[in-house]
Order: C-alpha cells, then sequence, then structure tokens
C-alpha cells in the first residue's frame, strides 16, 4: 500500500520518459533493421524513416512539455534520450559493418572506403558531432542557468 501523497504538481518521470525512450529505441531498430534489409546502405527511405522518426520526438516533446518542465532537467533528459538512441544506432551499425567489411578482400581501406565516401559518413560521424555540439550546448546551458530549464 502506497502511503506517500503525491504533490498535484508531479509528474511519474518514470511513466513519462520511459515510453519515450522505448519507442524511440523500438523505432530505431526497425530504421537499422530497413538498413541492413537494404544491403546495408544509407537509402533515401532510410532518411525519410529517420525524418519521421525526428518529426515523432518534436510532437512528443510538443504534447509532453508542460510535463517535462516539471521534472528537473526533463527537457535535457530527453535531448539525451534521443541522442544516445539514434546516434547509437547508426554507429553501432556502422561499427558491425566496418568489422564484417574489415574481414574482407579489401581490408581496412575498404573500411575506410565505406565510413569516408559513402552516406554512412553522414550517418554516423556528421550526425553525432553536429547533434552532440547541441547537446553539449543544450547541457552548459543547463549548468550556467540560462532558463532553458528549472
Amino acid at each position: 500500500m502506497d502511503t506517500m501523497t503525491s504533490h498535484p504538481n508531479s509528474v511519474n518521470t518514470r511513466r513519462l520518459l520511459l515510453p519515450y525512450a522505448l519507442t524511440l529505441i523500438a523505432a530505431m531498430t526497425v530504421i537499422q533493421a530497413v538498413v541492413a534489409l537494404t544491403g546495408g546502405q544509407i537509402t533515401v527511405l532510410v532518411a525519410v524513416l529517420t525524418a519521421l522518426v525526428a518529426v515523432g520526438m518534436m510532437v512528443w516533446l510538443t504534447r509532453n512539455h508542460r510535463a517535462l518542465n516539471r521534472v528537473r532537467f526533463g527537457r535535457v533528459i530527453a535531448h539525451a534520450i534521443a541522442f544516445v538512441t539514434v546516434t547509437t544506432s547508426f554507429n553501432a551499425h556502422a561499427m558491425l559493418r566496418a568489422l564484417v567489411l574489415g574481414n574482407g578482400a579489401d581490408g581496412l581501406q575498404g573500411v575506410a572506403h565505406d565510413l569516408l565516401a559513402t552516406p554512412w559518413f553522414g550517418a554516423t560521424l556528421v550526425m553525432s558531432s553536429v547533434w552532440g555540439v547541441g547537446l553539449l550546448i543544450h547541457l552548459v546551458g543547463v549548468i550556467l542557468g540560462r532558463g532553458w530549464e528549472d
């Protein structure tokens, strides 16, 4: 029996953020399966699916902005969950590709070409770097108390 009374403005963080995280994990798993099924290439379909995930994140953030504002660092936590889920899915897939390609006839040159001269470059290095800078700015802004979080 729960005898604790909750504040009327309190938010169950687990109930708010866990479905968000699990949905992102499921969505990115589907996207990485599509990548694998299309020969391991980053295609227009993969880009469109990833854009749909981004739209879904924006819709979720819009619908839940009040609840997130009542969670300490709620928006930055949601930002971090999105960053880690999306970039890790592409980077882990690229790492597995590199391990497989590294054992092939082209060896390390094939791996370097695959990661640097194909759309994998944007899906891994560019996305992680640019989004990482954005997350870092968000985190530093929160630390400095620039009004982005409570």
